[in-house]
């Protein structure tokens, strides 16, 4: 049973049967496959995230130059790919921190489930406080430099932490449809 849990396979229960008299599969949150896709899918979205930012803000930049016919395509093709890269980068920094505060809201008690569930609220927040006190307090440029790198990871942690937790809800909502469709039950 512990080779086919660390292999992406699932628990059973044995206690508790299905309508057929099978085992029940227990939701299995720590399966190396499963662990693997979460935060590979939460790295491309956090990517994807931090690409669009960089598009809908550089977009009325790049229609003026598109009108006045002085848009240079491979110019901002370059400036694109900078943004994805700025993008993996990023996620790749986050997923560590991730990582570990999944472990501990997995392990933890009710606290840490709740700080879990504030996470992706408090983070936009923390970097709008932030970019605020650094607009009425002009720092040195180091200090700018660690602000603005804390702006970017307070907002980019957010989007990683709801894409990983959406895709856990996901699993989880289609186990139990699975589950109750063996059983035989409405899905009301």
């Amino acid at each position: 049973m512990r080779e086919n849990m660390l292999l992406g396979g699932y628990r059973t229960d044995p206690r508790a049967t299905g309508a057929f008299g099978d085992p029940l599969p227990v939701y299995n949150p720590y399966s190396r496959r499963w662990v693997v896709l979460r935060h590979s899918l939460s790295i491309a979205m956090t990517t994807a995230f931090i690409t669009m930012a960089f598009m809908v803000v550089s977009l009325p930049i790049v229609a003026v130059f598109f009108i006045d016919g002085d848009l240079i395509a491979s110019d901002y093709a370059k400036a694109l790919l900078l943004a994805v890269g700025a993008g993996f980068v990023v996620s790749i920094v986050i997923f560590p921190f991730a990582f570990g505060f999944e472990r501990l809201v997995m392990r933890g008690g009710r606290i840490w489930k709740v700080l879990a569930a504030c996470a992706p609220m408090a983070f936009p927040i923390v970097a709008a406080l932030i970019f605020v006190w650094a607009l009425k307090t002009p720092p040195s440029a180091a200090a700018g430099k660690i602000l603005s790198g804390a702006i970017w990871f307070s907002v980019s942690f957010s989007v990683y932490w709801l894409s990983l937790w959406s895709l856990n809800a996901v699993r989880y909502g289609a186990w139990r449809l699975a589950v109750r469709m063996k059983r035989g039950r409405r899905f009301g």
